[in-house]
């Protein structure tokens, strides 16, 4: 019987990993057929991203006089919440709004009429709400109508994974009227060919970190029960409003390189362009595929962690 069930289970993984392979495999040959064989303009091939993030734990390190045995501080209160971020971004450096998705009321999951007509959203933000502050089929839907027109001429391909609102008939009927085809990238491998994973997310966040610390330089006072304010939806909107715009596009289109899914990035195409047209002239060239001042903060950090106030 033992011998039975090991058997058994050793068939099963061997056809879970010839299935992914197979996914894999036929992923590949898509993404070949829209770039190589379609020869498709890198902006119109899209991908997109729900990041969550946590609202809390604003710094990683305290300083301290050495000898202290005991260290205060002083943290906002409430317990840990979140907000979710959508990120979109073509294969030519172009970014979509960044959607917001807050938590909204208990009853509706929707933040108030009156909440909404306070805040000041930039242009290169979008905010929504739900009762869990998570993406859903119904977010999904709203982004799909406010992100592409229906009189697309030209295909577009949107590069997603296998999250369940991406999966509903809804989402995936209204982007076959808006002409867009919906490529999913293999179970388990979007760090490998999902470019906002592979070279955008982390820069976002550390540039969301860098914006949260310093707005809190500036705002070091106390609640009345001797709690640091937290900020408030406002505050965090302008965190990622700054955080996306200082993503660069040449950021974008590396990570699309990295994820397998162009051959080479657009900016380095226009330049060898360029270098032909003006063959006469000495070649000088200089391309960086890192962020500027990014540093040591473009690895993934799980320690971003916020809280907001409810002001507004």
């Amino acid at each position: 019987m033992f011998c039975q069930a090991f058997l058994f289970s050793k068939f099963k993984r061997l056809a879970e990993d010839l299935f992914l392979q197979l996914e894999e495999h036929v992923f590949m040959e898509r993404v070949e057929e829209i770039v190589a064989v379609n020869n498709t303009h890198p902006s119109r091939i899209i991908n997109f991203d729900q990041t969550s993030v946590l609202l809390q734990n604003t710094y990683g390190k305290t300083l301290s006089p050495i000898g202290v045995k005991q260290v205060h501080v002083i943290q906002p209160p409430g317990e840990k919440e979140r907000f979710t971020v959508g990120l979109a971004v073509t294969g030519d450096g172009q970014k979509f709004p960044a959607a917001i998705v807050f938590k909204g009321g208990v009853k509706t999951g929707q933040l108030s009429a009156n909440i909404l007509g306070k805040l000041k959203i930039p242009d290169n933000v979008r905010v929504f709400s739900t009762r869990t502050a998570w993406w859903n089929s119904r977010i999904d839907h709203e982004w799909i109508k406010q992100s592409f027109e229906e009189d697309t001429q030209n295909t577009l391909y949107l590069i997603r994974d296998h999250f369940a609102a991406h999966l509903k008939f809804e989402s995936r009927e209204l982007l076959e009227s808006r002409n867009v085809d919906q490529v999913f990238i293999p179970r388990g491998m979007t760090g490998t060919y999902q470019p906002l994973d592979v070279g955008i997310n982390a820069p976002f966040k550390a540039n969301l970190k860098r914006a949260y610390h310093e707005w809190r330089k500036e705002r070091a006072e106390l609640t009345g029960k001797g709690y640091l304010r937290k900020p408030s939806r406002q505050d965090f909107i302008d965190f990622v409003s700054q955080a996306w715009a200082d993503v660069n596009p040449e950021t974008i289109e590396n990570a699309f390189v990295g994820a397998q899914i162009l051959p080479e990035p657009t900016y380095m195409i226009a330049n060898e362009q360029t270098s032909v047209e003006n063959d006469e002239a000495p070649l000088e060239f200089s391309f960086s595929s890192i962020e500027e001042n990014s540093g040591d903060e473009v690895a993934e950090d799980s320690s971003l962690e916020y809280s907001f106030s409810t002001d507004y």
